[in-house]
């Protein structure tokens, strides 16, 4: 006994031949009977697992293992070999504990309520592991919601942007645990399986497009770090490892998506509603905040405390091109700095070339500074106090806002990525800017305004 149809660990007894007799474990969606592996190394630690549950066990080359005995649920690239129950002890410790007696109530009504109880108690332990096929067979809408992707297309592209860095990648632990953590790496080198999982530290517990799933949940939608973990089945330590590990790359390789365009670019490319009034226009800049976690430090208090938002926020500033593609962002500052200390600081004047236009609201009084390098602004006229404007300036004004839109329209689309839309985590401070350039370059794949 032990090939054929019938799985070949000694305490299990799933046979393909009565379909009415499987037991199918929580973890497995589909029960399958894998065969044994053609890699010599591999199929002997097959036949040894089988032995811990069989005495005097006399190794057949066609001896099957359902997929209850693999930790995924079924053979796979990152564990392919059996490791679940295999023997009558490991059955007794994994089955689940058996439920108290319900005391009877004469009360239907609560009696009712225990009930609903216990459903709810069984629905929360149940786990459940989220990845990218399940969405896949889903709506569009579904996919844009869970990553802010289109489809899966772009996200699989990304993916395989991503996947040769992130390979080898060293996952963040703080700075003295990552300094003092000796580089092991795991490989399998076997085609079969195409196991190509190298990385230093010890091994994954997520895959790399679940990983990457998981960040883009996060920044999408602004989940906890414990709803995460949660969702994937994980320690929350390994979630904020995963999420700072993934930022830092992300941000290294998607900044490229955001371009400075030149000159004759911006030309070809200027919408209509620019032409007639302004044809020299290089940008539109505005400078936009997001609220974060109160500091304990006064200090940290002060420096980020808002007037405007009455709040602790993190100020940048944005500049997108006349269709509304993002060319610039900025480092994050503390919401007590202003528009033009943000401008003059962060180095944004050094991108502007002579007779270039920059449109921006009223309160960046940058126009000395653009004439220093023989460029000129774009603002709407002044208001003075109590007197009416004339209707030159109504008209002015008008126009403006008429284009201008488009900047407010593209940090409503940047706010869809909820992490910059809630209170930021004071843990994030350090990734704040990795955050912002990520959102941003994301946005950029995302079709034109104009």
């Amino acid at each position: 006994m032990g090939g054929g149809d019938r799985c070949s660990i000694g305490c299990c007894n799933n046979d393909r031949r009565y379909p009415e007799k499987l037991i199918i474990r929580s973890h497995v969606q589909i029960l399958q009977f894998h065969g044994m592996p053609k890699d010599p190394k591999l199929r002997e630690i097959w036949h040894d697992k089988i032995a811990q549950g069989r005495v005097g066990y006399a190794r057949v080359s066609n001896a099957k293992i359902c997929s209850n005995h693999f930790e995924e649920g079924e053979r796979t690239a990152r564990c392919p070999i059996p490791t679940l129950f295999l023997t009558p002890s490991d059955i007794s410790i994994c089955k689940s504990p058996q439920k108290r007696k319900e005391r009877k109530y004469n009360d239907p009504g609560v009696s009712k309520i225990k009930k609903l109880k216990n459903n709810i108690a069984d629905t929360i332990n149940v786990p459940f592991t989220l990845c990218i096929s399940s969405i896949q067979l889903s709506r569009d809408a579904d996919v844009r919601f869970y990553t802010g992707f289109d489809n899966t297309e772009v996200f699989y592209s990304i993916f395989s942007f991503l996947r040769p860095k992130a390979i080898n990648m060293q996952y963040w632990k703080g700075v003295v645990q990552t300094a003092k953590e000796t580089p092991t790496r795991y490989s399998t080198d076997n085609s079969e399986f195409n196991l190509n999982y190298l990385k230093p530290g010890p091994r994954r517990k997520l895959k790399l497009e679940e990983e990457l799933l998981l960040v883009l949940m996060r920044l999408r939608l602004g989940l906890l770090v414990q709803d995460l973990s949660f969702r994937f089945q994980i320690s929350e330590a390994l979630v904020s490892s995963i999420f700072i590990t993934w930022v830092r790359l992300m941000r290294l390789e998607l900044s490229h998506l955001i371009i400075w365009p030149s000159k004759e670019c911006i030309k070809d490319n200027l919408p209509s509603c620019f032409k007639t009034f302004y044809p020299k226009v290089r940008c539109i800049i505005d400078c936009t905040e997001v609220f974060l976690e109160t500091a304990s430090g006064l200090d940290s208090q002060a420096q980020c405390w808002s007037e405007y938002k009455h709040h602790c926020t993190l100020k940048f500033l944005v500049s997108i091109t006349p269709n509304g593609m993002f060319s610039y962002v900025s480092p994050c500052y503390g919401g007590r700095a202003s528009d033009k200390f943000i401008f003059n600081d962060c180095g944004f004047l050094k991108l502007i070339e002579p007779y270039d236009q920059v449109m921006a609201d009223r309160g960046f009084k940058i126009k000395e500074d653009l004439m220093m390098v023989q460029a000129t602004l774009a603002i709407p006229p002044s208001v003075v106090s109590n007197l009416p404007m004339v209707q030159r300036d109504v008209k002015e004004t008008s126009r403006i806002a008429n284009v201008r839109i488009y900047v407010e329209q593209a940090i409503g689309r940047l706010k869809t990525f909820r992490i910059l839309k809630n209170e930021i985590p004071i843990n994030c401070l350090p990734v704040c800017d990795d955050l912002v350039i990520i959102c941003c370059a994301l946005c950029n794949l995302m079709d034109p305004l104009c």
